[in-house]
């Protein structure tokens, strides 16, 4: 008897795990649908501006729900659109030196999606080749589109430019917040 029930158990393997990656779905990142925007804030007012997802992809299961997912940000997309002509030209090579981002050598973050519930995802992102946990809620439009807001430390991926937290005597009147705001609006799947 005990070995009808391991025939049966064996013979029933494939079926289950073929059915459950049936009901997978997996959504690339529609780059043109896509709308991710950064807002930095300091003393004497705030800059913001957009940046691009390079690729990226998402895999629900048939009721829906985030599994999985990775995306790769293009760190030399980055760019501010609050200003114009040569100011905004010398910002945006600012964020991309070594005070910000270092885009040269570090092109490119990640994020990757660990866990999810139907309103918060947890995951790891990496800057700069560091990488941390984050969480933070986001909510589901319709089946391929979301919104969310991120708040990211900077200080934590070794961006310590005019920040009060690591300089507090330098900067005392003239420094930039550690937080700066990550807003998908929306991030877009097909």
């Amino acid at each position: 008897m005990k070995h009808l029930h391991f025939i049966i158990l064996f013979l029933l393997t494939p079926l289950i795990f073929f059915g459950q990656t049936q009901n997978l779905t997996t959504q690339q990142i529609d780059i043109k649908n896509t709308n991710i925007e950064w807002v930095g804030k300091k003393v004497t007012g705030s800059h913001n501006g957009i940046i691009q997802i390079q690729d990226g992809f998402i895999e629900t299961n048939r009721e829906g729900e985030i599994l999985k997912g990775a995306f790769t940000i293009n760190m030399n997309s980055i760019t501010c659109t609050d200003l114009t002509g040569s100011k905004k030209n010398y910002f945006e090579e600012h964020l991309k030196n070594e005070d910000f981002f270092n885009t040269k050598e570090y092109p490119q973050a990640f994020f990757v999606i660990k866990k999810c519930t139907k309103d918060i995802m947890e995951g790891e992102l990496t800057i700069k080749n560091i990488t941390k946990n984050v969480s933070f809620s986001y909510q589901k439009i319709n089946k391929s589109t979301y919104t969310a807001t991120i708040i990211i430390d900077r200080t934590l991926f070794d961006i310590h430019y005019k920040s009060k937290s690591i300089f507090p005597i330098k900067y005392a009147d003239n420094f930039i917040y550690d937080d700066f705001t990550i807003t998908l609006n929306p991030i877009s799947f097909k």
